[in-house]
């Protein structure tokens, strides 16, 4: 499947997380975009460079730029014709709405998680 709409990844969401109603893994991972997929295609690798070439190596700078955010979630179901396998790229200016929406709907989907019960440490004497 390809990458959904933020408003379609959340309600497919919602709805992989009523099935499943805490029988099985759900799998969810999150990384940062920080280049454009679409301006590597077309580009080949260096193969006439000598062995020999030290690379030049720059400070490194401090970027202040935004990048998108790749969310997946998958079921992890064994049967790859059965497995749901959902995705979208949430932009940086949607990423607080965004995010809001996505942790009410993993809270509410996710019955088996349990608040920490805070243990009384005992009195040294």
């Amino acid at each position: 499947m390809g990458r959904l709409q933020n408003d379609e990844f959340l309600k497919q969401i919602s709805s992989l997380l009523e099935k499943n109603a805490g029988k099985s893994s759900i799998y969810i991972t999150q990384k940062r975009l920080s280049h454009d997929i679409e301006a590597e295609i077309g580009t080949e690798p260096f193969d006439d460079i000598q062995k020999d070439v030290k690379p030049t190596v720059f400070k490194s700078i401090t970027s202040t730029k935004q990048y998108p955010v790749l969310v997946r979630v998958t079921d992890g179901d064994k049967d790859k014709k059965k497995k749901v396998k959902l995705s979208t790229v949430v932009r940086p200016e949607d990423l607080d709405k965004f995010w809001l929406q996505y942790t009410n709907i993993l809270k509410a989907g996710f019955p088996g998680l349990k608040k920490k019960s805070k243990k009384k440490k005992a009195k040294r004497t």
